[in-house]
């Protein structure tokens, strides 16, 4: 008898992140996990044995594993990439570094949970809340998470940054519009993507006809008909402002920690956390 699997995608910024690590802790305190990943290296001795070259092997391990788990945590870019699995997570970079992957910006915006200096708990619990019926199994995941934010924020402290346009003074574009305009691209209805940030339908429609009037640009266009009814799509302005916005958002917050990490010699170090610090007040609950 088949049962419901859920499917977590591991993804990451570049090398050293992490990323298996996280996926292992999951299947520790998920139950009836099974572990895999997709790379183009050889696999290690002391790593499990499911690991793929390509992404057909990979996809074949997932359908024959879905009877008999209820979670298949893989770590793996392409599916990311491709907006594939029930929960895509994201590991950010360590503040500082700056060789990340080509496509980090591409596997930022697929994924649900973002696991990183800038992570939220909260944030964190709506997409958790949603997909597992078990709040405590959630609880537990979110332990994970701080885990992990905790590791990529062990250089010490970062420097928070804000991106939005203006016009005329105005707020015209900001981090709420575009994880808006995002989930208009992914699911292609503006109510679905209202649903998917956790907006009524309403403020979400005002929002960006607010957009709109201030910039003189339609950020949405509709498409009515079809199969399965009308879409809608990001316009070309739309796009273009939001992959802008959230290329600025990055260059900005890359730009300001690397500033802070280049102090003058014999200036004093960051604080690290202090071992009793807690872990949800170093994840900002």
């Amino acid at each position: 008898m088949l049962r419901l699997t859920l499917t977590w995608v591991i993804c990451g910024a570049g090398r050293r992140v992490g990323k298996t690590h996280l996926a292992q802790r999951l299947c520790e305190i998920l139950p009836d996990a099974v572990y895999a990943k997709q790379g183009c290296s050889q696999p290690k001795p002391d790593k499990p044995p499911n690991f793929f070259r390509n992404n057909k092997a990979l996809t074949s391990f997932v359908d024959a594993a879905q009877p008999g788990y209820k979670h298949v945590v893989l770590e793996s870019n392409e599916w990311a990439r491709n907006g594939r699995g029930d929960i895509i997570l994201f590991v950010d970079g360590i503040p500082g570094r700056t060789d990340y992957r080509p496509d980090v910006a591409l596997l930022r915006s697929r994924a649900h949970v973002h696991v990183g200096p800038r992570g939220s708990i909260r944030d964190w619990k709506r997409v958790l809340r949603r997909k597992l019926t078990s709040g405590a199994l959630c609880e537990a995941a979110c332990d994970v998470l701080i885990e992990h934010k905790r590791f990529l924020c062990r250089t010490g402290p970062v420097v928070r940054t804000k991106v939005w346009f203006v016009v005329d003074g105005m707020h015209a574009f900001g981090s709420g519009l575009a994880r808006l305009l995002e989930q208009v691209d992914r699911h292609g209805t503006l109510r679905q993507a209202a649903r998917a940030t956790r907006m009524s339908y309403r403020p979400a429609w005002n929002s960006v006809r607010n957009a709109e009037k201030h910039l003189g640009k339609r950020l949405i266009e509709p498409h009515a008909g079809g199969v399965g009814g009308g879409r809608t799509t990001l316009s070309p302005d739309g796009r273009y402002l939001l992959e802008t916005f959230k290329r600025l958002n990055e260059e900005v917050a890359t730009f300001a920690n690397e500033r802070f990490a280049a102090r003058p010699e014999g200036q004093g170090c960051p604080r690290h956390p202090r071992q009793g610090d807690s872990a949800r007040q170093a994840a900002g609950e």
